[in-house]
């Protein structure tokens, strides 16, 4: 692997005054290493608002590794990720609640009943436990659930 696969520095392409924007995704140096692998780096890239990047490489690049940093999954062994200028290992909550993150894989517990699945997610968002109680019921309600509060979810619930 060379270091042009290792190694990205991407810059804004979206003809923006992105010198007056706080970047709505930057990479500072991520670092990963594994034994004496070096999965990441030091990746630097910026998103501008409005824009949209991919990555791209074959099997074992670093991809998967600088997207887990990058989002608060993996820790980096040095320098750091930026979601709106908040920084994701600074203040995971606040950074956290700017991003949205679906990882490749992610299996949701499958014995959870209804009102079980929207709790956790609801404490995954901070909600507080009363208001948690609160809003179960009226999702349930609104989407005709009510029953389901104490189903499984599973695929053989």
């Amino acid at each position: 692997m060379d270091d042009v696969t290792r190694r990205t520095t991407m810059t804004d392409t979206t003809g923006r005054d992105s010198a007056r924007e706080e970047p709505a995704f930057r990479l500072e140096g991520l670092h990963k290493v594994f034994g004496d692998y070096t999965a990441a780096d030091h990746v630097d890239l910026t998103v501008r608002p409005g824009s949209f990047y991919g990555r791209v490489g074959p099997n074992g690049a670093g991809k998967t590794t600088t997207l887990s940093m990058a989002v608060g999954l993996l820790r980096p062994d040095a320098r750091t990720a930026k979601v709106h200028g908040v920084d994701i290992w600074e203040e995971p909550l606040k950074a956290r609640r700017l991003l949205g993150v679906l990882p490749d894989g992610l299996a949701m517990p499958e014995r959870l009943t209804g009102r079980e699945l929207l709790t956790y997610l609801a404490q995954l968002h901070g909600l507080d436990t009363g208001e948690v109680d609160c809003r179960a019921d009226e999702l349930l309600a609104v989407m005709e659930l009510d029953g389901s509060g104490r189903r499984g979810c599973g695929w053989g619930a």
